[in-house]
This record gives C-alpha cells, sequence and structure tokens, in this order.
C-alpha cells in the first residue's frame, strides 16, 4: 500500500474515533434512535438524486445500509445513549477488526505474513488489555450491543471486499437511503410501546443546535468522506492491509473522550493504547507481495 493511501487510512480512523464524542454529544440532545435516522436521511439525500447507481446489486446494497445504519451505527447511538463511555465504545468497535481478518484469510484466501501477523498480535494484546480493564465499570448490556455493532461492521466489510462497488462515495450514499425508514418504523414502535400512541410531531423532533451539529458531522464527515476512502481502500488493497488501521479509532476515542468528557485514563489503558499503536507500526512495515487485483496477497 502506498505512503498516500496510508496515511488516508490512518486519518480516518481518527475521525471516528473522535465521532464517538459527537454521538455522545447527539444522545445528550436527541433520542439515538432518530439521531440515527437523521443522519442517514441527510447522508443518502439530496446526493442519491445526482450520484449514479454502483454496480452492486440492489438488494446487496440494502444489506449494506441495514447493516451500516441499523445493525452498526443505530446499535451504537443506542449504546452510548444507556451510557457506554466514547472512550470504551470506540474500543469495543473494534473487535471486528479481528473479525474482519480471520474472515479474510478464511473466506477470501489473502495471506497474512509473518511480520504481518507479530503487529497484529501485538496490536489485540493492546486491545485486550485495554478492554479487560474498561470492562468491569460498564453494564454487560453495553458491551454486549457494541459486539452486536462490530459484528455488523464485519458483514458490511465483506459486502464491499465480495462486490467491491466501483463508486465507493456512491455506495455509500446509496446504501443510507434504506436506514431512514426501518428506524422512523422502530422509533415509531418504541412510542406506542411506552405510551399506547403515535404522535408525530414528538416522534420527529426538531434537533437542537448540538443535535445539528452532531447530525452534520455524522452525515458528512464520518460517513460520506470516512467510509467513502474507507469503501475505496478496502477494495483496492484487501481487507488484511486496510482494516488493521481502523485499531486507531480506540486511541482517538479515548484521547477525546478524556479531553472533552473527562472520561479518566488508567495507566492500564495508556500500556494498551501504546501496544495498539506499537502493533500498527509493524503491520506498516513494507512487505513485498503482488497486487490485491492480481492475487489476494496482503501487501
Amino acid at each position: 500500500m502506498p505512503l498516500y493511501a496510508r496515511l488516508l487510512v490512518m486519518f480516518i480512523p481518527l475521525i471516528w474515533g473522535f465521532n464517538f464524542v459527537v454521538i455522545r454529544w447527539g444522545a445528550e440532545h436527541m433520542d439515538p434512535v432518530m439521531m440515527t435516522c437523521l443522519r442517514f436521511t441527510f447522508t443518502a439525500l439530496p446526493l442519491a438524486f445526482f450520484l449514479k447507481r454502483p454496480n452492486v446489486p440492489m438488494s446487496m446494497i440494502a444489506l449494506h445500509g441495514l447493516l451500516f445504519g441499523i445493525g452498526m451505527w443505530g446499535v451504537v447511538n443506542l449504546a452510548v445513549a444507556l451510557g457506554t463511555p466514547a472512550g470504551l465504545s470506540s474500543i469495543l468497535m473494534q473487535s471486528a477488526v479481528f473479525m474482519t481478518l480471520i474472515m479474510a484469510v478464511i473466506f477470501f484466501k489473502e495471506r497474512l505474513p509473518m511480520v504481518k501477523s507479530i503487529g497484529v498480535l501485538v496490536a489485540f494484546i493492546g486491545f485486550l488489555l485495554v478492554v479487560m480493564y474498561r470492562g468491569e465499570s460498564v453494564p454487560v448490556i453495553g458491551i454486549a450491543l457494541m459486539f452486536v455493532a462490530a459484528l455488523s461492521w464485519t458483514g458490511c466489510n465483506a459486502i464491499i471486499r465480495l462486490y467491491k462497488p466501483d463508486r465507493p462515495i456512491s455506495f455509500i450514499v446509496w446504501s443510507s437511503a434504506f436506514v431512514p425508514v426501518p428506524t422512523l418504523v422502530i422509533a415509531a414502535i418504541q412510542q406506542y410501546a411506552s405510551s399506547g400512541m403515535i404522535d408525530t410531531q414528538q416522534l420527529i423532533p426538531m434537533p437542537s443546535l448540538n443535535g445539528w451539529l452532531s447530525i452534520v458531522f455524522q452525515s458528512l464527515i464520518t460517513t460520506i468522506i470516512g467510509y467513502g476512502i474507507w469503501t475505496w481502500a478496502i477494495m483496492r488493497y484487501g481487507l488484511g492491509n486496510v482494516t488493521p488501521y481502523s485499531l486507531l479509532v480506540p486511541v482517538s476515542g479515548l484521547f477525546f473522550g478524556w479531553a472533552i468528557y473527562e472520561e479518566a485514563l488508567s495507566s492500564m489503558e495508556v500500556i494498551g493504547s501504546s501496544a495498539i499503536l506499537a502493533g500498527l507500526a509493524i503491520l506498516s512495515y513494507p512487505v513485498k507481495a503482488p497486487h490485491i487485483n492480481k492475487k489476494p496477497v496482503l501487501e
């Protein structure tokens, strides 16, 4: 993977780490289900009317949208709203990295050279150190929800790797169009279950300024730009070359959670984060291999 691509896939997780703080910011001012609905509404519209449909079956575009919007970010928003710390949420989400690597080796026959295997192992040790410490102070439901979100992200990565959309941003925009209606239905069911009626004015409330800022950041920066670049990188360089860099998300999430919300950092979290960075440094060590388009071998 060339330097410019490596820098891009290192920069995107920093945005995603900050996004967990943005989610918490929005969840403090509006219902998490409706925040998800509005986020993907403004991701899809109006761009879906101007961007050509990607070369992916519509059923897979829809499945990606449901996994991405509801299974992943809808669940993340709910977990954060239930009190899961932003820093811990960003950490648990990265269990998707190891799920994706296993999938890449078993199902897509990508080979992991020894140097990269060592890097993954070191990063995994750092990941475990942080999770083992933080997990004790969080309700089990929050941890369970984040693993559901991670599994959904793994499914999204698999669809991208299998179908290789020719227009990454268009793929993200079109798949996002399948999210608002299901989330609106979920919100209506929640309201009916709690009050016995559906009030459309309460169902779709006008967000506060902080809510709008959170929605705009999640729609434009996190989703369209961030996942557009991520989709391009996976289809160009393979799952095994790209997904390990998302381990920068917990490092970024812990930092911003500490800096903005004063979430305490322990010495174990600092050690674990350092191990993650060391593992990524090892993963960045250049290994000569054929290009992914010629043969599914990791570079």
